[in-house]
């Protein structure tokens, strides 16, 4: 094994999974094991797995394993209880794995209930690691539209943390005022990307199918109403009629919102225009955004927005709305922002930036250096790690 000292990096789901979340933590996993001063673990959430399942991806260690919720909606005191009953062993067995693995720090991402197991931990006299909270948004949602057993169980687990940081100074402004943690700080770190996974992407062959048409507008997000797809298909339906001879194409994870994107799209008679595509790999996804005309991201609530970056460094013109943490990706400045929630102005705003390919261009020429200069992982890396340096 290997002596250094160690952090896990913790998902509430595999880390196979696709989505912005796991793109943060396998990001700070590869740049802790580049920086050489501790080893990286992914520890993943499956209620499936009894004790410790080890694997590897990428070079990296992860370990699959059952985090128990205290409180469920549906059979609370049931669920309680086995969950005390259960505690005592768990916090053994997890003292024990803590012990052998060295783990100096805990850096949990995306809060869940599950995550208590850690705050019991750190609480406990003789607990020599340091605990961070990671929000993304959705869950910050989560706890406030939970029960109030749940939402109590949840702000008693942040306010054991040491830091909580978030990913965008809008989400910090919104933890801050809800969750009623203090004195714990809550910090803006913004999220990075791998510059060499981006310019690998320029040499994938992939291309999305597009029926008749040679070219395409993308939005790449979760199938979920935050998300704002159908929106973007009123916007679209605007834009087909006036002309536009464009595919749109969208790229996302599998939720059950999608039948109703479905059948938006068969009830405006867009079903040879647009094309959905469901967990496709994060390769073909930055191939798929590469190749695209435009990029959309019409989100109602947007933390903060990877793809956002993704598409700017690939040099992909873009369409976003003011919701979130949008401006602070784009500039407050950025003059294809538009409200959430009007597809009209989403479409006059599509149409501007497609038929002005001037100015469409030096925007894209703009976005391109100031991702290049503001948003590494190596930066969001050194954010964190004065969070956790007297941790090794």
């Amino acid at each position: 094994m290997d002596n250094k000292p160690s952090i896990l990096f913790t998902l509430p789901w595999s880390v196979s999974a696709t989505g912005g979340v796991n793109q943060v933590v396998l990001n700070l996993a590869r740049e802790t094991e580049r920086r050489g001063q501790m080893r990286p673990i992914i520890v993943c959430s499956d209620w499936d797995q009894e004790g410790f399942r080890f694997g590897e991806i990428d070079g990296i260690t992860t370990v699959s394993t059952r985090l128990r919720t205290p409180v469920a909606s549906k059979h609370a005191i049931r669920n309680l209880a086995g969950f005390a009953f259960t505690m005592r062993k768990s916090l053994a067995t997890w003292q024990d794995f803590m012990r052998h693995h060295r783990v100096r720090v805990v850096n949990a991402h995306y809060a869940i209930s599950g995550y208590l197991l850690f705050s019991l931990l750190r609480r406990q006299d003789r607990a020599d690691f340091r605990l961070i909270h990671s929000l993304h948004g959705a869950d910050l949602s989560g706890i406030q539209a939970a029960g109030a057993a749940t939402r109590a169980t949840d702000r008693w687990m942040l306010r054991q943390a040491d830091h909580v940081v978030c990913c965008s100074d809008d989400l910090s402004l919104q933890a801050r005022a809800t969750l009623n943690i203090d004195p714990v700080p809550v910090s803006t770190v913004h999220n990075g990307i791998d510059f060499a996974e981006l310019d690998h992407a320029k040499h994938h062959a992939y291309r999305p199918h597009t029926g008749e048409f040679d070219n395409y507008l993308v939005n790449v997000a979760s199938f979920t109403p935050e998300k704002g797809q159908n929106v973007l298909i009123d916007a679209f339906a605007i834009l087909v009629r006036e002309g536009l001879q464009s595919a749109l194409v969208l790229i996302g994870r599998s939720t059950p919102h999608l039948a109703t994107l479905r059948q938006q799209v068969r009830k405006l008679g867009l079903h040879e225009r647009v094309f959905f595509i469901t967990d496709l790999d994060h390769a073909r996804t930055l191939a798929a955004i590469r190749k695209a005309r435009l990029f959309v991201l019409p989100s109602r609530a947007e933390p903060f927005g990877i793809v956002l970056l993704e598409a700017a460094y690939m040099r992909t013109p873009i369409v976003a709305t003011q919701s979130g943490g949008v401006p602070e990706v784009l500039g407050r400045y950025y003059p294809h922002l538009v409200k959430p929630d009007d597809p009209a102005a989403l479409a006059q705003t599509i149409d501007d930036t497609l038929f002005n390919p001037t100015e469409t261009q030096r925007l894209v020429r703009q976005l391109r250096r100031q991702v290049g200069s503001r948003f590494s992982w190596s930066r969001a890396y050194d954010s964190y790690e004065q969070m956790w340096r007297d941790a090794y």
